[in-house]
């Protein structure tokens, strides 16, 4: 049994404050990198980030960090891969906690190409964003 009152004494003497999203501006045209970006901004560049970093590949980042599509690579254009991309976007993005939930995806398919459309909720106000799905490359667009 877990104990519920500990009976110690202790107040609290501190304020929990939320951090900012301020962050590094990120350039990836090969020109130097300058800047901050807050708000929107940041948060845009946090789920462009986010997914195009694939889970478990790089040492640098946390377990929870990126998203899983990898073993998505071949498989066809089907309602099932659109139910496999929609989640695997969803637990990417949701493992920041900035980012509240993840609704109305919209896919568009084409013969060579799957566009996913969505939008991200987060603590500076609603993301739209789209991530087109080739199967060997991805782009995303914030």
């Amino acid at each position: 049994m877990i104990p519920t009152l500990y009976g110690d004494d202790l107040t609290a003497d501190f304020t929990l404050r939320t951090q900012p999203t301020r962050t590094y501006r990120l350039n990836f045209g090969g020109k130097p990198s300058t800047g901050m970006l807050d708000g929107q901004e940041a948060m845009k560049q946090t789920i462009f980030m986010i997914l195009h970093s694939e889970r478990y590949a790089h040492e640098i980042f946390s377990w929870n960090y990126g998203v899983e599509l990898v073993s998505r690579i071949g498989q066809a254009n089907t309602p099932l891969l659109e139910s496999l991309i929609r989640q695997s976007i969803s637990e990417a993005l949701l493992q920041d906690d900035r980012i509240l939930r993840v609704e109305n995806f919209a896919f568009v398919r084409n013969r060579k190409q799957l566009t996913v459309r969505f939008t991200a909720v987060t603590t500076e106000g609603e993301v739209p964003s789209e991530y087109d799905w080739w199967g060997k490359g991805e782009e995303v667009t914030a």
